[in-house]
């Protein structure tokens, strides 16, 4: 039997981490929201850090759910695009692709 389990997640805490994590590092932090921001809901993540400059995600599919949910920050895809297809649609959604090797140029 599965046991119930909740995560709740504080926005004031996740902003104030976001904060100390960009103070710290001296430059621009770009949330990962990749597995559904590891499974605390990717959309609501991105609407809490709507400071971000950017967001991560693994997957082409990710990245459009966060487009329709109305985030409008650049959206990295880690995994790149596999197709001339997903090419075309990183274009049109403006994502930014990341170039794992050669096969992907």
């Amino acid at each position: 039997m599965a046991r119930p389990t909740r995560a709740l997640i504080s926005s004031a805490a996740l902003i104030h981490n976001y904060s100390l994590a960009q103070k710290g590092s001296g430059a621009h932090c770009m949330p990962m929201v990749k597995a559904n921001a590891y499974g605390h809901g990717a959309k609501d993540v991105c609407k809490i850090l709507d400071q971000a400059p950017a967001f991560g995600v693994a997957s082409i599919e990710e990245a459009l759910e966060l487009r329709k949910s109305g985030i409008q920050q650049p959206i990295l895809l880690l995994e790149g695009t596999f197709s001339a297809c997903e090419i075309a649609i990183a274009e049109t959604h403006n994502f930014w692709v990341m170039i794992e090797n050669h096969r992907q140029l």
